[in-house]
């Protein structure tokens, strides 16, 4: 995120992994970017995002 708002969306990014800090309500992606992984990839299926970094967890 470019400021501490959590306003900063990347509109038209969804994302279902809900262990992910940067997952948002409505399954949107917060990241400041992204990076899609899989070079060889031919369906969205076979891509992975390598932004991915795991939500802390409340003690």
């Amino acid at each position: 995120m470019t400021d501490s708002k959590k306003s900063d969306v990347l509109y038209g990014v969804g994302c279902e992994v809900v262990n992910c800090k940067f997952h948002g309500h409505d399954n949107r992606c917060f990241a400041d970017s992204i990076s899609v992984e899989a070079p060889s990839a031919v369906k969205k299926t076979e891509t992975f995002c390598g932004t991915f970094a795991p939500r802390p967890t409340a003690f």
